[in-house]
């Protein structure tokens, strides 16, 4: 029925779904969590099938969110996909693990294209069982890097092929899978460059990977607009702090990431789903932080055996790691974040397959080693094991998500904040006060921390210091993406005090910025709000019936959430 290899293929894909299972399988029941709720709840499923076929081509990643620059429309169309059959989340999560073992394969025939067979199952192996890797597998909207991955390291097994033009479609397919995957143009680019000796013949055959861009960049423009292009306009300072630091800054902050990425693969014990503003401090002279100069070490060690050794797959696995690195340092590429672990699942691979032809050198070295460093490794895997499903309970829900960033990330605003936020939903005031002042301690800056903190003093009674934190959050609102929402909630809280005149004005104010996620629900409610608010404008609160108070205290329940 299957010839030898497609069997083979078959075997390893099913035992690595198998063990993929076991390592992510507590996860499977989780709820959507973060950038979930955007892009699939509030995004895709409030539309049908055909409308989000078409439109994801021509939408950005968040609705209403072009000023985020980021552009997924395949990863869009594989979350439609999934809609078709469910909307529950637990298809979402069984199509990512499914991704993940079929990235481990690929991994393991485009290896055995460039070293021996050990070197391909050792890096297959160790692919399959990093913990970092969690966030990219458990988080639903990580489903970018899987998909991307899988399209690249296709590519790259294309390549090595000389099947350029097949290649050249997977990388497509990649770069429509996640922005990020544009360092395999330069991945390909450096390999064509070694390969022909010349940049002049490198560029002629690289060409057909440069044909299939300006369809990519059409169909960017048409989504993101004056946002397809990059610039730092869109960058919240808080979030993506590295945007509005010197360049020397971000190269040794960027070193000092490094560090955290390689400190995380091989130690572990910590990872965390948030690593913004001031978790990682910026990073001012290099030779005060030890963790910079290790990341320089590293960067340093990894230039000399690039140039000392003239093996093809070591070459090829340090051209792996670098160039999509490169990408999502922050150093030449601003992204909206600073940090992450999921970013780091493909430039992984790279340093996977160094690490494997590193310990096959030394079993052909030391054959009387070998009891020992297999044993060794089968240590290593079972830790890794029990961590990765350890982590399966913090990307369950939002509320295990945000302790978990809290904690791991203790000094990070956005965590605090969330948390903050979580806890005010479950109507744990004393807890979110908490937390919120945590938040404060570290930047008082941050228009969501600033808008938390508003509602908690609105839910206290608090009018007047619940208007000015949500006075103070629309001055820090970067780029003015939320004032629509933090307007109409200056509106509410004066229409809860009968001041309808000042609400009238808020209101007015709101409908003038642009709206940001579901669009056609934020502009039907503020049209409401409009006509609602205007009615009463004009009239003291004492003229006002039983029936009127009723209604208007019910509107501002429903709308304010709490």
């Amino acid at each position: 029925m299957f010839s030898g290899e497609y069997k083979k293929f078959l075997i390893l894909f099913l035992s690595v779904t198998a063990v993929s299972l076991v390592l992510f399988g507590p996860s499977l029941g989780g709820d959507f969590t973060l950038d979930d709720h955007s892009v699939i709840e509030r995004g895709l499923q409030k539309k049908g099938f055909l409308e989000n076929v078409f439109e994801v081509w021509v939408s950005p990643w968040h609705p209403g969110g072009q000023w985020a620059g980021n552009y997924r429309p395949l990863t869009s169309f594989s979350f439609a996909f999934n809609l078709i059959f469910s909307a529950n989340p637990v298809g979402f999560r069984i199509i990512n693990v499914l991704l993940y073992a079929l990235n481990v394969v690929f991994v393991f025939y485009l290896v055995r294209k460039l070293a021996a067979d050990r070197v391909a199952y050792l890096t297959a192996i160790l692919f399959l069982f990093l913990p970092i890797h969690s966030e990219a597998v458990m988080s639903v909207v990580g489903r970018v890097y899987l998909l991307g991955a899988l399209f690249s390291i296709a590519s790259l097994y294309y390549f090595l092929d000389k099947k350029y033009w097949t290649s050249s479609g997977l990388f497509l397919l990649a770069l429509f899978s996640g922005d990020i995957f544009i360092s395999l143009l330069l991945i390909i680019g450096v390999l064509l460059l070694l390969e022909h000796k010349s940049f002049v013949k490198a560029f002629r055959a690289g060409m057909v990977y440069i044909i299939g861009l300006p369809v990519y960049f059409l169909f960017r423009y048409l989504a993101l607009g004056k946002y397809a292009f990059g610039g730092y306009g869109f960058i919240d300072p808080i979030i993506g702090s590295l945007a509005f630091v010197s360049t020397k800054e971000r190269i040794y902050t960027a070193l000092t990431h490094l560090y955290l990425y390689l400190r995380k693969t091989a130690w572990p014990i910590d990872l965390s789903p948030d690593y913004s503003f001031n978790q990682v401090p910026v990073i001012s002279n290099i030779l005060l932080s030890w963790r910079s100069l290790v990341g320089l070490v590293f960067l340093v060690l990894l230039v000399y055996i690039f140039y000392r050794v003239k093996r093809k797959d070591v070459r090829f696995a340090v051209i792996l790691f670098a160039a999509p690195y490169l990408v999502i340092s922050n150093i030449f590429f601003i992204t909206t974040g600073t940090m992450a672990e999921r970013w780091w699942y493909f430039p992984s691979f790279g340093l996977i397959i160094l690490t494997a032809i590193g310990l096959n050198k030394i079993i052909l070295l030391k054959k009387r080693w070998r009891s020992w460093i297999y044993g060794g490794l089968s240590v290593v895997l079972i830790w890794f094991s029990f961590i990765i499903v350890k982590q399966n309970r913090v990307w369950l829900n939002d509320q295990n998500l945000f302790i978990s960033a809290a904690a791991r990330s203790p000094n990070s605003v956005w965590a605090r904040t969330n948390l903050a936020e979580g806890y005010f939903a479950s109507d744990d005031v004393e807890k979110s006060k908490e937390e919120l002042g945590a938040a404060l301690k570290i930047s008082n800056e941050h228009a969501l921390t600033l808008f938390v903190l508003g509602k908690i003093n609105w839910k206290e009674a608090k009018y007047g210091e619940a208007e000015e934190a949500f006075k103070r959050a629309l001055e820090f609102d970067a780029h003015g993406r939320n004032k629509r929402s933090i307007y109409r909630t200056l509106a509410l809280v004066n229409l809860d005090i009968g001041n309808n005149k000042q609400a009238l004005a808020y209101i007015e104010e709101a409908v003038r910025w642009p709206p940001a996620g579901d669009l056609k629900n934020v502009l039907e409610v503020d049209e409401f709000l409009l006509k609602k608010i205007g009615e009463y404008a004009d009239r003291d609160l004492r003229s006002y019936s039983d029936e009127e108070i009723q209604e208007l205290g019910q509107l501002i329940k429903i709308l304010r959430g709490f």
